[in-house]
């Protein structure tokens, strides 16, 4: 893989460069659960990852019109997972705080895109199990 180093290094910092943990982009079916502001359940939909490190996730989801930055967010991820010859999945809880709401998506105009960080690395040990 080839990449392009900027014309100035000292103007110029890749945005990928700034990021805590190395991100993986791949589309995973997870589950968004919304609270309430008042603590009761508010919403709960289906949506696929754009990207996802051991330290956050970011998404597009119609829930992203309905949340704001620092609102806490419970997420079911559908981990493929390959025993021997045997496919299956497992899911993985998390809860993360949204840091950022992205612009509508380009495919789905009435999804808008979602990044949350975890309030603790997701326990990938304990999935594969």
């Amino acid at each position: 893989m080839k990449v392009e180093q900027p014309d100035n290094p000292e103007r110029e910092t890749c945005f990928a460069e700034r990021r805590k943990n190395r991100r993986l982009l791949t589309q995973l079916d997870i589950e968004v659960r919304l609270g309430s502001r008042d603590g009761a359940p508010f919403a709960v939909e289906k949506a696929i990852t754009r990207d996802i490190s051991s330290g956050d996730m970011y998404f597009e989801s119609t829930l992203g019109y309905h949340l704001r930055v620092g609102d806490m967010v419970d997420v079911e991820i559908e981990l493929p997972v390959r025993s021997s010859t045997i496919f299956s999945e497992k899911q993985l809880s998390v809860r993360g705080r949204v840091t950022r709401l992205g612009p509508p998506s380009i495919e789905e105009p009435n999804c808008r895109g979602v990044a949350i960080v975890f309030l603790e690395p997701p326990a990938f040990h304990t999935v594969l199990d």
